[in-house]
C-alpha cells in the first residue's frame, strides 16, 4: 500500500462526506471546505470537531476530547484509513462531494 499524499487530501477531503465501513455498517464524516467537521457514527453517535491537513495525513480535534490521526492508503480498487496513533485501519467505501448526509444532525 502507499499513502495519499498532501495533494491528493487536499482534494479528496475539504467538501466531501467520506462513507466509511465500521463494525460492518457505514459511518460517515463531513469535511466542511473550512475547519469543521461532523461524524456519524454506525451506532448514531455524533460528534463535531475541526480538521487539519498534517504531515503525512490529516487530524481533527474532536468535541469529546479525542483526538484522530489519520493517513489514508491505497492499493488497486481500494483506499484504506489508517490511524498513525493505533493500529486501526478502517476501509473507505466512498466519497461523496458535499454534505450528502446534511450533517451535523442530532444522534439517532
Amino acid at each position: 500500500m502507499a499513502s495519499l499524499d498532501q495533494s491528493v487530501l487536499s482534494v479528496l477531503i475539504p467538501g466531501t462526506t467520506h462513507v466509511l465501513d465500521r463494525n460492518g455498517k457505514e459511518a460517515y464524516v463531513y469535511f466542511e471546505t473550512g475547519d469543521a467537521a461532523h461524524m456519524l457514527l454506525e451506532d448514531g453517535e455524533v460528534r463535531k470537531g475541526a480538521w487539519k491537513l498534517v504531515d503525512g495525513g490529516y487530524s481533527v480535534d474532536w468535541d469529546n476530547g479525542s483526538v484522530g490521526r489519520w493517513t489514508l492508503d491505497h492499493q488497486a480498487g481500494a483506499i484504506t484509513y489508517v490511524n498513525l496513533d493505533r493500529d486501526v485501519r478502517v476501509r473507505l467505501l466512498g466519497v461523496l462531494f458535499g454534505n450528502a448526509k446534511s450533517l451535523p444532525r442530532a444522534a439517532a
